[in-house]
């Protein structure tokens, strides 16, 4: 059971963290749990992670005898996390709720569905597009010159971390929607900064993909789309008030650099 925090009065800080911990011993109950069934199946699901690789490299091979077994921990634990992201996402916005007006909290169920469905196609568009495209590109590039052999070790953890990479990278605007509505950022800044998101999102795509231009490509163009999405889903949430503030704000910064700019060419021109 968890320990709920009421923010209509102040507590001490230590409630707060035994909700934290109440948290997450739930999330971890489910997570094993599903590891379990992860493990269980767990080759059903390295069948399904094998099936994007070349078929010309898909012999794959260990060399070192704890390969195996390591590798399909490591699997069943990120299929876990991956089955368990709803239940996850539902505790955070349980610990963040109860500061919310009584219309916010309202938005639970959206938020756990919206973050569920990007959560699933970021994992889906990179599995079936992203994955088979840039293993092509990487196994065949030198394999003109050098035999290719792929150890499962390598193969399985380049293949779960560029999917979960995908799949939280696709939480994007619910992000920019949490962030708006909470007034940290506006929509007026979202538009002024657009070319700087543009960069932002080929430097992120070449943090969470392997070095190669495919792969930073197919994540940094969806990821743009995914801010212009935000941006646009944020204004129904955002505080008019917030938006115009932000608007006079920019209006008297841009009459302040006009005044100053004035104000030195009559310098000049006394001179």
């Amino acid at each position: 059971m968890v320990k709920e925090v009421d923010f209509t009065e102040k507590v001490p800080i230590s409630h707060h963290l035994i909700e934290i911990k109440d948290r997450t011993i739930q999330v971890a109950v489910v997570v094993a749990f599903f590891f379990g069934v992860s493990f269980y199946f767990i080759e059903i699901l390295l069948l399904w992670l094998e099936d994007p690789l070349p078929k010309e490299f898909a012999e794959l091979t260990f060399i070192t005898p704890t390969e195996p077994f390591f590798t399909n921990m490591k699997v069943a634990f990120m299929s876990s996390v991956f089955i368990s992201m709803p239940w996850i996402l539902y505790h955070i916005w349980g610990f963040i709720a109860p500061g919310l007006k009584v219309k916010e909290k309202k938005i639970t169920a959206m938020f756990v569905f919206s973050g569920t469905a990007f959560f699933l196609f970021g994992g889906i568009f990179c599995y079936f597009l992203v994955l088979p495209l840039g293993l092509k590109f990487l196994l065949a590039y030198g394999s003109n010159y050098w035999k290719m052999q792929v150890t499962i070790g390598f193969y399985f953890s380049f293949v779960v971390k560029l999917i979960m990479a995908f799949a939280f990278a696709f939480q994007t605007p619910l992000i920019m929607v949490l962030l708006t509505k909470f007034g940290v950022i506006n929509t007026v800044k979202m538009k002024l900064y657009r070319k700087w998101a543009f960069l932002g999102t080929f430097l992120l795509a070449a943090v969470l993909t392997p070095p190669d231009i495919i792969t930073q490509v197919l994540l940094a163009i969806p990821l743009y789309g995914l801010y212009e999405f935000g941006m646009v889903v944020s204004r129904f949430f955002e505080n008019p008030k917030n938006r115009e503030m932000a608007i006079r704000q920019m209006q008297a910064e841009a009459e302040a650099k006009k005044a100053a700019k004035e104000a030195v060419e009559k310098a000049a021109e006394m001179k």
